[in-house]
């Protein structure tokens, strides 16, 4: 974890190496600081200290969420406030700004102007924490291709996320099984802000996988009972996988409801195995589990998939 920066640390044009601030501390500084400070600690937040950073603000009461958001409206230039939507919302700070930044900025942020980059490496943070410039009730589809550096095999995924970048409805086609493959700090990160959008007792679980699509971040992660991951979930996971052992394709679909909530109470899930060698479905299963403890499944073992495969050949 990276230290904490005091707020006498320089952190102006002229000092290099700006070490960032741990995200815990991260609000409380930048509250504290000089306008010169303010920038320098916001260009120097990396994606996962602003996922913290967005845990700390959405935790706040609203009153104090407005006051910070104004005051680093008056300290900040057009490239910091645009890189704080990630954390406080792109409504958030363009309300901000319109209350308490100079005419200059105002003009800067409305332009999206100010950092050549804006679009390069504030997009890549807002994918990256799961977020977008997507209006209220927008969905966007998000694809990913994981290649098997060891066989060259390919798993294919697809996400549909809504407008605060929470996953809804995903499909994957699955044709093998990363082995050895560890979490990146970014993942795992991601995996502790997913838990903190639900209850007490839950874990940032994955959509798909970690051993199948690697890290996904966000899209890929939704707040999950940790009895029913590390269970039933997981008993799914592990028939995927030794279907992919038998050489098969596995086809996914999966929904989570209610739409528009950080919590889903329900995950559906259907899927069909496939024979690669002749396209002709080996099994398919369809399956509702609730996002809570005690669910089970009853899983194909292998013995009856040989059985299966056999008899579909």
């Amino acid at each position: 974890m990276t230290d904490p920066i005091s707020p006498n640390v320089r952190l102006n044009g002229s000092s290099p190496g700006i070490e960032p601030p741990a995200a815990s501390t991260a609000a409380q500084i930048l509250s504290s600081a000089d306008p010169a400070q303010a920038r320098g600690v916001v260009d120097a937040l990396t994606a996962p200290q602003l996922s913290g950073l967005r845990s700390e603000v959405e935790a706040m009461p609203v009153a104090e969420r407005e006051t910070l958001a104004n005051e680093l409206a008056g300290k900040l230039d057009a490239p910091q406030l645009r890189k704080l939507e990630a954390a406080f919302g792109r409504d958030g700070i363009a309300a901000a700004v319109d209350r308490r930044s100079g005419p200059e900025v105002r003009a800067a942020y409305a332009e999206g102007a100010g950092n050549a980059d804006d679009d390069g490496l504030i997009g890549r943070l807002k994918d990256w924490l799961g977020l977008s410039d997507r209006a209220r009730g927008e969905t966007e589809e998000i694809s990913a291709t994981v290649v098997n550096p060891d066989t060259g095999e390919v798993n294919d995924a697809r996400w549909t996320v809504d407008d605060e970048g929470r996953p809804i409805h995903a499909e994957g086609t699955l044709r093998t099984v990363f082995s050895g493959i560890e979490r990146s700090d970014d993942e795992t990160q991601a995996q502790r802000t997913a838990a903190d959008r639900g209850v007490e007792g839950d874990q940032g679980g994955h959509v798909f996988g970690h051993r199948f699509v690697t890290d996904q971040g966000l899209k890929n992660l939704f707040p999950q009972n940790g009895n029913f991951n590390m269970g039933a979930y997981k008993t799914l996971e592990n028939e995927w996988a030794a279907w992919v052992d038998k050489g098969m394709d596995v086809r996914i679909s999966i929904d989570l409801s209610p739409r528009e909530a950080d919590r889903p109470d329900r995950v559906r899930i259907s899927y069909d195995v496939i024979d690669p060698a002749d396209g002709g479905r080996v099994y398919d299963q369809r399956v509702t589990f609730e996002n809570r403890a005690g669910q089970s499944y009853d899983r194909v073992d292998v013995g009856q998939m040989d059985d299966l495969i056999a008899a579909a050949s």
